[in-house]
């Protein structure tokens, strides 16, 4: 591990994945409630239960952890209580806690064509069987089967309204705080998952451009965990509005996203075009091999919002020249370990290392 990943990801954690303290809002109701699998799968297949599929990808139990939670719930041992938010205006669910259990229940009952693992701990009956099989099978397998459907589980509803900024901070704190072991979900996975929407989709889609990929060394069929994407997320936040930064990036980018969950055409065509002509800059002039190490958070996003903010003029500068701004970036004493070993979210040594790299991408 390099020297400038540590000091971005280990010695500083905050500057990724602060969290921020959200009472409860008055006018959410929290409750609990019993449901069968078959009927969460109903809710599922009508697209009223959102288990964000795009997220899934990256975050999914291996194949004996399926098959044990599955032999789990045919011998009906407890389950543990799942956490779902409701949208009752929208009749919308999305899952809090509970995305792998409710992957693996939605896989084997729509009778997919995947076998139970062979193991130790589980009944032999099911060994090798595939979800298919059993689904149409009868006897014994289709009674196992059919215990899995009319098996009931626990859920904690959150029931709120989306539209409302207070109850999706408070669905974000939540969100991290039921993650905070195991598999835990990164603040970018939590807000693909409360932020749906066509913004959330243009940063997935600006998350494959071949210049972006290339300048962080991204390879294709890798899972990154939509880290890049928040990188993208924070350049455009950054580049709006940053003087409403006040030293909490996750809030930050929380609200940036919330108030551009509904953007026109127009907004989403100019964030596209403004994103294609930096990142098409920096891997033509700057990076045209490609840079030799992971560029550090700090610096890519000081990098993006510079460059931006000066593009008209940098598009017409030479490669030599726009490499040469590179390095005095580089030497900058903001970018320095001791400028970043600590700290590296305070509000003013962010604000210093913008302006620096804003000073020398304009002269």
């Amino acid at each position: 591990m390099s020297e400038e990943i540590e000091i971005d990801e280990l010695k500083d954690p905050d500057f990724t994945e602060d969290d921020f303290n959200e009472a409860p809002p008055s006018d959410i109701v929290a409750y609990n409630e019993l449901r069968s699998c078959a009927d969460l799968v109903r809710m599922y297949e009508e697209k009223i239960l959102d288990i964000q599929p795009e997220f899934q990808r990256d975050v999914v139990w291996k194949p004996a952890a399926q098959t044990r939670f599955i032999d789990s719930l045919m011998k009906q041992l407890p389950i543990p209580s799942m956490c779902f938010a409701l949208d009752y205006k929208e009749d919308r669910w999305i899952v809090i806690d509970g995305l792998q259990r409710m992957t693996t229940i939605i896989r084997y009952l729509m009778g997919d064509d995947w076998r139970l693992s062979r193991l130790d701990d589980v009944s032999p009956k099911i060994a090798g069987v595939s979800a298919a099989a059993m689904k149409n099978a009868k006897g014994e397998l289709r009674s196992l089967f059919a215990r899995v459907q009319n098996q009931a589980l626990p859920i904690n509803v959150l029931r709120c309204d989306f539209s409302k900024k207070t109850h999706m901070e408070y669905l974000f704190t939540i969100f991290h705080r039921l993650n905070a072991g195991g598999a835990k979900l990164n603040n970018q996975e939590i807000r693909n998952c409360i932020y749906s929407g066509p913004f959330n989709n243009l940063l997935r889609e600006l998350d494959t451009d071949e210049d972006w990929m290339a300048i962080n060394r991204m390879k294709p069929g890798e899972a990154y965990r939509f880290v890049k994407q928040e990188i993208i997320l924070r350049f455009f936040a950054f580049l709006d509005r940053p003087e409403e930064y006040k030293g909490q990036i996750a809030k930050f980018l929380n609200d940036y996203m919330y108030e551009n969950r509904a953007p026109d055409e127009d907004f989403l065509d100019s964030k596209t075009e403004t994103f294609e002509r930096t990142v098409g800059l920096i891997a033509e002039k700057i990076f045209p091999d490609g840079p030799e190490a992971r560029i550090p958070t700090s610096v890519m996003e000081a990098l993006l919002v510079s460059i931006a903010n000066n593009i008209d003029a940098l598009e017409g500068q030479r490669s030599s020249q726009l490499k040469r701004k590179y390095r005095l970036l580089r030497e900058n004493k903001e970018f320095t370990e001791e400028a970043v070993a600590e700290g590296l979210s305070k509000v003013d040594k962010v604000g210093n290392r913008f302006s620096a790299a804003n000073a020398i991408f304009s002269a």
